[in-house]
């Protein structure tokens, strides 16, 4: 009787399955698949925590415990081959059957007892009295780190108060556990300030639970797994989550890498995506107190001063400086960037940026300022096709706001557009010309227009590209061509084999050289572990190859003889795996046989003097870097004989063309 009943049984399981309806079968399949995608998760980060574990009770330190877990990945027989990437910041990253991860040592360990306010971070919505003149602007304040971290004060939660007190609005606080991935989600169309408060890396933010983060969610790549029940999310984790669009919010991210370079300010342009009018973020690791200073000179600007967030970003950076200056320079300095619908991710996000950003914090409500006249700046415009530029809406006097501006394209296939009452920004969409218009307006009637003549122009051959001002260097490539590309801010030639696997993309220079020339170049990569860039010489390598997200770095060959000698810079791929650009990059070649003349400013070498070599040359004065012999040459655009901040201002001033 038993076994029947037991056969029976099985059989009414079965049955039950064939009749069942497809959806409800798939929904089973599904689920079933997410709790064991789920659960291999669970088991690889088990195994490192106890590596972790291991290593810690042994008397570790911070470098030698990351290296410890690294090892671990790389032998555990569940992640994927070539997913690993390198060791930054003490961390890295990787897959688990396409789920993505990320391990940082200072994220996981540094959990202390609470010693702030709990009463203050506990989840809650107060509402303050309205203020007459301004419209209601409640707040969300992400704090997964309150009562956890003891470097996290009350700081953020005071701010929210403030900012909600000076608009009439309301905030909310989610801290700890409830600062799930949904309820952020959920809660970022509610408020129109967001203040984020936590530990970041590569663009992600750093949650202390993994609640409600699906399978789909790591594979996506819009969260990543930390291990402990914890993960990390990025923008378009809330871009694909949000119940719906988000009401041209601002959204400030406090925590580190928020715009780094490494993703392309990817979290940044989700949120926008999404609806916001204007993100904040950091391209490197920031300190607490330099934040802290940013924080609050920008906010009490918009609150007390009802600034523009551009002129709100330009007066904290002209008084604290254009980076964390409390950051050890050594680990790379934070450049705070906005994007928004007319600042786009910055070419370099380790400069100085400009901002146009017209969002405020209590609208339009200022006391009118007549326009008087007008212009565009400048009027004449070349843009490489694929790529953007601003033109600025000059107007007299500075301060005149009593106007509306239309911005459009006489020839939308050509060139397209998005502007506000400060700049435009055009976009070259095929080669040809147009013009940009702007029509004004005042008081809903028009008082005028101007224009701007714009040419979209093609990149120019690569050896144009890789050739600094004044050189004269032929370079080949066949199968998997490299192509030029604007990149940083300069032109630059790139590998081609993008997502081709057990691939090599190859550039060629023949060159006759002298025993003691040299040949200069810079590089950089932005790859998996396993796909490389090398440089070779008569089919040598020479040094290491590079991987991984590796910055812009100066390469010197030496002859040792004379004699032809055949270059190659090699970009290999293997069989899996196309991460970040997936590809090298290689700019400013240049012969000693055949070196133009320095360019007085360009300290950098580009072939042109930017904000950039301003930049250096002020960091310089401060004793912030060193400059190499030539460069303090190049630097000394007074010609008296030191690098001080007078010459920085003049380098900035030929920048913009004032000199």
């Amino acid at each position: 009787m038993k076994t029947k009943r037991i056969i029976c049984f099985l059989l009414a399981v079965v049955l039950f399955t064939l009749a069942m309806p497809a959806a409800l079968a798939e929904g089973i399949i599904s689920s079933a698949h997410e709790r064991a995608m789920l659960g291999l998760l669970d088991k690889v980060w088990n195994d490192l925590d106890a590596v972790e574990s291991e290593s810690m009770n042994a008397g570790a330190d911070m470098d030698d415990v990351t290296k410890a877990v690294y090892q671990a990945v790389l032998s555990n027989k569940f992640v994927d081959e070539g997913s690993v990437s390198s060791i930054r910041d003490n961390g890295f990253t990787f897959r688990v059957r396409g789920m993505r991860c990320n391990y940082n040592y200072e994220s996981r360990n540094t959990k202390y007892d609470p010693v702030v306010d709990m009463e203050l971070l506990a989840d809650i919505s107060e509402t303050f009295g309205t203020r007459n003149g301004t419209a209601d602007m409640d707040v969300l304040l992400i704090g997964p780190f309150y009562g956890q971290d003891a470097n996290f004060t009350n700081q953020y939660p005071n701010e929210a108060a403030s900012i909600a007190e000076a608009t009439g609005g309301s905030y909310t606080i989610l801290s700890t556990s409830n600062a799930t991935g949904p309820n952020i989600a959920a809660a970022f169309p509610d408020a129109g300030v967001i203040l984020i408060d936590s530990h970041g890396a590569d663009g992600y933010l750093a949650l202390t639970t993994d609640e409600g983060i699906t399978a789909e969610d790591y594979q996506n790549g819009w969260a990543s797994s930390s291990g402990s029940n914890s993960a990390y999310i990025d923008g378009r984790y809330i871009e694909h989550h949000v119940p719906r669009q988000l009401p041209n919010s601002i959204v400030w991210m406090a925590f580190c890498e928020g715009m780094i370079r490494s993703n392309h300010g990817e979290t940044g342009a989700a949120l926008l995506r999404a609806g916001a009018g204007c993100v904040y973020g950091y391209s490197q690791a920031v300190t607490f107190g330099g934040e802290y200073r940013y924080e609050t000179h920008f906010w009490n600007n918009m609150k007390y001063n009802d600034t523009t967030v551009a002129e709100a970003f330009n007066a904290m950076t002209a008084e604290l400086g254009n980076w964390d200056p409390l950051m050890d320079s050594s680990n790379g300095s934070a450049f705070p960037i906005i994007m928004s619908p007319v600042d786009p991710y910055p070419s370099n996000p380790d400069s100085h940026q400009n901002v146009h950003c017209d969002w405020r914090l209590f609208g339009a409500e200022v006391d009118p300022v007549e326009l008087e006249s007008f212009s565009l700046a400048p009027s004449d415009l070349d843009i490489y096709i694929g790529t953007s530029s601003a033109v600025r809406f000059d107007r007299v006097p500075e301060n005149a706001n009593n106007y509306d501006l239309v911005w459009y394209s006489e020839n939308e296939s050509v060139a397209t557009v998005i502007g506000n009452d400060n700049v435009v920004r055009i976009t070259g969409e095929t080669i040809g010309s147009t013009r940009v218009y702007c029509d004004v307006f005042v008081n809903g009637e028009s008082i005028g227009r101007a224009y701007c003549n714009v040419n979209i122009i093609p990149l120019p051959p690569i050896s144009e590209a890789l050739n600094v001002e004044g050189g004269s260097l032929e370079f080949t490539s066949t199968q998997y061509p490299w192509q030029t590309v604007l990149i940083d801010g300069r032109l630059a030639a790139k590998s081609g084999n993008k997502a081709a696997n057990n691939s090599t993309s190859t550039l060629r220079l023949v060159l006759d050289m002298e025993a003691g020339d040299t040949l200069t170049f810079d590089w950089k990569v932005s790859s998996e572990n396993y796909d490389k860039l090398g440089f070779y010489a008569n089919n040598q390598l020479q040094g290491s190859q590079i991987s991984g997200a590796q910055d812009w770095e100066t390469v010197v060959f030496t002859a040792q003889s004379s004699g032809t000698y055949t270059f190659e810079w090699r970009y290999k791929k293997d069989a899996s795996v196309n991460a970040l650009d997936d590809c090298g990059y290689v700019d400013n070649v240049i012969h000693s046989g055949d070196v133009p003349p320095a360019l007085p400013g360009d300290v950098d070498g580009s072939g042109s003097v930017t904000v950039t070599d301003a930049l250096i040359t002020l960091r310089a004065s401060m004793g912030i870097l060193t400059l190499t012999d030539d460069q303090q040459i190049i630097a000394d655009v007074s010609g008296d004989g030191s690098i001080d901040v007078s010459d920085a201002l003049m380098i900035l001033r030929m920048s913009m063309g004032l000199i």
